[in-house]
C-alpha cells in the first residue's frame, strides 16, 4: 500500500471524470485504516470539512505536499 494510517492525503471522488473540474477536485482526508482484507476498497478515510467517513480506492487518493498536520 502506498499510504499509511494517520497519514494527510487529497481525495478526488471522479479521478476518471472527462470533466476537468470533477478531476481535479481535491479534498483533504486522513487514512484510518488500511483495509487489506476488502477486495474492492482500499483504505477507509475522513474527509476533513465534511465529517465524512468513506472507503476509497488508491487511485482516488493524492500525496499531500507540503503536509504540516
Amino acid at each position: 500500500m502506498k499510504f499509511e494510517v494517520d497519514e494527510w492525503v487529497l481525495y478526488c471522488p471522479l479521478p476518471d471524470a472527462l470533466n476537468g473540474t470533477l478531476k481535479e477536485e481535491r479534498i483533504r482526508s486522513v487514512i484510518l485504516d488500511i483495509l487489506t482484507e476488502d477486495q474492492f476498497y482500499d483504505y477507509k478515510i475522513f474527509i476533513d470539512g465534511r465529517g465524512t467517513v468513506k472507503k476509497v480506492r488508491e487511485q482516488q487518493l493524492f500525496i499531500l505536499s507540503g503536509s504540516t498536520y
